[in-house]
């Protein structure tokens, strides 16, 4: 019994570690194309928001420039958890991930 929750504690672990590196690395590839140093658009990171503000701006579609065509609604999706997970007002907030 004590050996099936411990496997259960560490599949829960690595399933986290996977979907936040999931949501990472699509946020520093598909945002950082134009969010960077020298991009077209202002260098942004997750802490740079709270964790509703990231989810209001996404939900009201206030980003200026169409990216359906390159970001999928799953992936989206992906990007908006990993972005409110890091955010200013989380327990881990990611301040450089994309270097300014």
């Amino acid at each position: 019994m004590k050996s099936i929750v411990i496997l259960s504690l560490l599949f829960v672990l690595v399933a986290g570690s996977v979907s936040w590196s999931a949501g990472r690395d699509l946020f520093v590839a598909k945002c950082g194309e134009c969010h960077k140093k020298g991009g077209s658009a202002v260098v942004i990171n997750p802490a740079d928001k709270a964790a509703v503000v990231w989810k209001k701006y996404f939900k009201r579609r206030r980003h200026p420039v169409d990216f359906s065509s390159s970001i999928s609604d799953g992936q989206l999706e992906e990007i908006l958890k990993y972005l409110e997970e890091h955010a200013a007002d989380s327990d881990q907030p990611a301040e450089a991930v994309i270097p300014k």
